[in-house]
């Protein structure tokens, strides 16, 4: 069979040029390895040996039919399953549906051999999207109806954050290989946990960075070799960081029904702090 190719441009499928086969049609899944590295190889190297069967990335498989086979392997294993919809419902729902009635993107993204420079400004990328971290190399963004998007986010030219298109383009850009598939509903049961649970490891990974580097600037304070004008510079860079993150989590409540506030406000605290270190401590050397 020939490995025929399509570039697709739109929220209805595949953004980027790939193989038929990555795309999902009739009783087809999208298939996405969670948990533990060691578990997650062993279901990996398992499910690639079945027919029916197509690794499409790192921890992803495209799944063909039902089988008891495949079944077995998989509830040994956290995974969230995806199959096509054609409906992007409202994200006006009760808390109980916030998102097994919703639509999703996924972007996954790899680099044969990345650099230092490529894998920090991955992150940077991802820290800039409305879109939340799976699994290395995946995210997952929520698909809004077109008033949504524009009420949620702003029209393009106001926007701050990235979405799945914008996000996908960039990589690429960074040097990446990306495959984006929309239109996504989650059809496992368990699927919401690991959203949220993808979601609070998200915010950790994303404020923890943060905050250790105030913690360690408000130290600096009390060496004198440091000047204050390298203190007030870093602490520019921490506070330039978490006015971008905000922006991101105080809309993961619209996007995602998530409330961040009570961690964002501790992350705060902790830049406050780290201010008045640094203004008492001008004082104390002018002194």
């Amino acid at each position: 069979m020939k490995n025929s190719a399509q570039l697709r441009m739109t929220e209805s499928g595949v953004d980027v040029i790939v193989p038929v086969i990555s795309e999902l049609k009739g009783d087809s899944r999208l298939v996405i390895l969670l948990g533990q590295p060691e578990g997650a190889k062993r279901a990996s190297k398992k499910l690639s040996a079945h027919h029916g069967v197509k690794k499409v990335g790192r921890g992803l498989f495209v799944i063909h039919g039902y089988s008891e086979s495949h079944a077995k392997i998989l509830n040994l294993q956290p995974t969230m399953s995806f199959i096509k919809t054609k409906e992007i419902p409202s994200i006006r729902k009760s808390v109980a549906e916030v998102y097994s009635n919703r639509a999703f993107t996924i972007v996954s993204f790899s680099f044969k051999n990345p650099t230092a420079q490529q894998k920090k400004r991955v992150e940077r990328l991802i820290r800039k999207t409305t879109g939340i971290r799976l699994r290395s190399g995946v995210v997952i963004f929520p698909l809004l109806r077109s008033k949504e998007r524009r009420r949620i986010l702003g029209f393009e030219d106001e926007r701050v954050l990235l979405d799945s298109t914008e996000f996908n383009r960039l990589v690429r850009e960074v040097g990446s290989n990306t495959t984006r598939w929309s239109r996504l509903k989650i059809i496992n049961m368990d699927g919401e946990n690991h959203i949220t649970h993808a979601i609070e490891q998200t915010l950790f990974r994303n404020l923890h960075t943060l905050e250790e580097k105030t913690r360690t600037l408000r130290e600096q304070c009390k060496d004198s070799a440091v000047t204050i004008k390298q203190l007030k510079r870093e602490y520019t860079i921490q506070s330039r960081r978490f006015r971008e993150l905000k922006s991101k989590w105080m809309l993961a409540k619209k996007l995602w029904l998530y409330d961040a506030e009570k961690v964002l406000r501790r992350t705060y605290n902790i830049l406050l702090n780290t201010r008045r270190a640094i203004i008492s401590e001008e004082t104390r050397r002018l002194n």
